[in-house]
Order: C-alpha cells, then sequence, then structure tokens
C-alpha cells in the first residue's frame, strides 16, 4: 500500500530505530504512557499489530497502532506530536489505518477513547465511529472510557484517501 504523504509528511511502515521517538511522543501524550518495551512489544512481537509512523523533515511526529485479528480491527493507539497538531496529520493517519484495516479483510473496527478527549471523539465521529459504551475506570488512573465502533464498508466500497 503506497503511503499517504503530503509535501512533508508521509506515513509509513514503524520500525525499530522509530521506537524512541515514538515513546517520546507517547509520554508527552498520554497521563499514562505504554512503556518502551510494551511499544516494542506491539512493534515486533505481535503478529497481529501494524504499526505506522508519521515522518516529516527526517523525524517523527507521529505513530498509530493497529492490530487485525480476523475480521475485526482494534484502533489501539493514535498520537501526533504537540506541536504538529491542527494540521490534519492525525486526521490522515486515521484514514490510513481505517483504509489499511479495509484493505486487510476488516469489516469492523473499534477502540476506546478517554471521556474527556472531545478532539478524538469528534475527529471518530465525523470519520463513522458511533459510541457503543462507556467502561468505567478502564484507564489505570481511574478515567472512563468511551467504547467506540464502525463498520467498514465492504469490498468494493472502499474509502477515499485524503488528499
Amino acid at each position: 500500500m503506497k503511503p499517504l504523504s503530503d509535501t512533508r509528511a508521509v506515513i509509513r511502515p514503524m520500525d525499530e530505530a522509530d521506537l524512541p521517538e515514538v515513546t517520546a511522543i507517547e509520554k508527552a501524550t498520554f497521563p499514562n504512557p505504554w512503556p518502551f518495551r510494551s511499544l516494542r512489544y506491539e512493534l515486533v512481537e505481535n503478529k497481529y499489530c501494524h504499526s505506522f509512523a508519521v515522518e516529516e523533515d527526517g523525524g517523527v511526529v507521529g505513530y498509530g497502532f493497529l492490530w487485525i485479528i480476523f475480521e475485526q480491527a482494534h484502533l489501539v493507539n493514535i498520537a501526533i506530536r504537540e506541536s504538529h497538531r491542527g494540521r490534519g496529520i492525525g486526521e490522515r493517519l486515521l484514514v490510513h489505518l481505517l483504509r489499511y484495516a479495509e484493505l486487510n479483510g476488516a469489516e469492523l473496527i473499534h477502540l476506546e477513547v478517554r471521556v474527556n478527549n472531545e478532539a478524538a471523539i469528534k475527529l471518530y465521529e465525523k470519520h463513522g465511529f458511533r459510541a457503543l459504551g462507556r467502561s468505567a475506570n478502564f484507564y489505570s488512573d481511574g478515567a472512563d472510557a468511551l467504547l467506540m465502533v464502525m463498520e467498514l464498508p465492504p469490498p468494493g466500497r472502499r474509502r477515499p484517501a485524503l488528499k
């Protein structure tokens, strides 16, 4: 699958050399970040995980982890470096992950998002996710998660890439 790109940002498969920057973004983005060893496990050892980095000017500015298990996909994690937010990079990465899931046979995709992450919830709703329920104390700090789900288009009706 050809990476989505604009004049500067390119979405590509992640490799181990990206992990220090991915870890730094993870720590700066989330209150309870995954440690390096967990991120490495997802990239290197989890056969169901598909990992992507967003690169700009030679550095990683975002990433996404997607599990595909038979016909279901799970958006595990998506983050953009704070200095690069608001430019549509996160939306382009989301669309890339959705297209990738579709092209690899997923019929349904689900995710969890903090209930107070309004920007992410709006983005997911814009792209067809709907709230399925709420999971109390989902995160290790006691925060609740909104469970969201979306049916993916059937073959022949795949979503276009963002320009």
